[in-house]
């Protein structure tokens, strides 16, 4: 008879994975701590999961889907929701939304590192960081000024993101998202009123992120 993991166990497992890295810290995070949080016996965890690299590569799958559903929720809900300067006041916002995404970016990122070192070769891994193929495709969307080079506002836009994790935690972290935000508005936004077609970039972007084999170097 064959033994189909159950997607409850599943959830279970990865539950306890994250709970233990937002309470307790990512070295904490072991095979018998999680096995035992989650109820279940180690040699279960290992039946869903060979090695904890891969709990933890399906424990972050899990939370940027997460992070994707909370930005997409807040652009829906904001008319001008697709101009760049927009979805990156929701990206940040979505992260510091989610105990995880928040732990994993701002309290521990050395943990993030390591579960994306981890993640080589295996199949499913997006990507988050700000590329000049979506500053492009903005700009077709009519969202991004032309005369703006696409690479140089890719990274400035990455590194930004980059010191935003390193410099936190934030005491006034609203401000510091407005400041990045009204950054972009001023630097990079069109005066565009209809921003759907900048949120179909965005979704359609974060859609062929999940379908990409490998990470970037």
């Amino acid at each position: 008879m064959i033994l189909v993991a159950q997607p409850v166990d599943v959830e279970r497992v990865l539950d306890a994975a994250a709970e233990i890295v937002v309470h307790r810290g990512f070295t904490s995070a072991t095979l018998p701590a999680i096995a035992s949080r989650a109820r279940l016996s180690e040699y279960e965890v290992l039946e869903l999961f060979p090695s904890t690299e891969r709990l933890f590569v399906a424990m972050l799958n899990r939370e940027y889907a997460g992070i994707f559903r909370v930005i997409l929720d807040h652009m829906d809900r904001d008319p001008l929701g697709g101009r760049l300067s927009h979805i990156y006041r929701h990206t940040i916002g979505a992260v510091h939304e989610r105990p995880l995404a928040r732990a994993l970016y701002l309290t521990d990122p050395v943990a993030l590192n390591s579960i994306l070192r981890a993640a080589y070769g295996f199949d499913y891994i997006p990507k988050l960081h700000v590329r000049a193929g979506f500053i492009d495709m903005m700009k077709d969307a009519g969202m991004v000024r032309h005369d703006i080079d696409s690479a140089s506002l890719a990274s400035v836009i990455a590194s930004v993101m980059a010191g935003v994790s390193l410099t936190a935690p934030h005491e006034e972290l609203d401000r510091v998202i407005q400041g990045l935000a009204v950054m972009l508005e001023r630097s990079a936004d069109t005066d565009a009123a209809d921003t759907a077609p900048g949120k179909l970039v965005f979704m359609n972007f974060t859609s062929s992120m999940a379908d990409e084999p490998e990470l970037d170097g």
